[in-house]
């Protein structure tokens, strides 16, 4: 098997098992265990707005990223360029949820899931950190797919710090 079709393997099997790991934590985040979460209808029209401005923003990501890589050579792989433009879309949506007040749901339970997000925000940093100092992230100039772990780590941060600037100004109106 060639480096090229393991590293395609690892990535399916790692999508694969995320993608059932989040249907188990789904389930746990919610109070009531049940897998959807619940929205009223001010939340779910401002998640449709949300959803609306993510695919926009990631249109225009990848637009941007099309016509730079019509004149020159980008310094990572297109692998990478593309999944910084879904963690691009995400981190939008995500962002104009939190700052809107849409993002918790009615059966959320907050106190599971903000240190969860953490937990994931330092497991992905410290997956880049240790693939960095093995000599993995950069290959013939360019970034290589462990630095979308730290694409990761950072989306969560990004979207921890909005949140947190969203409690503040909240406290300081409530005061």
């Amino acid at each position: 098997m060639s480096r090229e079709s393991g590293m395609m393997w690892g990535i399916t099997i790692g999508v694969v098992v995320g993608l059932i790991i989040v249907v188990f934590l789904l389930r746990w985040f919610n109070r009531d265990r049940n897998l959807k979460t619940e929205y009223d209808e001010r939340q779910q029209q401002i998640r449709g707005q949300a959803y609306k401005i993510a695919f926009y923003a990631l249109v225009i990501f990848e637009a941007f990223i099309g016509i730079l890589s019509i004149g020159i050579d980008l310094p990572a792989e297109p692998f990478v360029l593309h999944i910084l433009a879904i963690f691009f879309g995400i981190t939008v949506q995500v962002c104009y949820c939190v700052w809107n007040g849409a993002y918790v749901g009615l059966n959320t339970n907050m106190h599971r899931f903000v240190p969860l997000m953490i937990v994931i925000s330092l497991f992905n940093f410290f997956v880049f950190v240790m693939r960095w100092r093995d000599g993995g992230v950069f290959e013939n100039g360019k970034l290589q797919e462990p630095v979308i772990n730290l694409l990761c780590a950072l989306m969560f941060a990004v979207i921890g710090i909005v949140g947190l600037i969203r409690k503040l100004a909240d406290r300081e109106v409530e005061a």
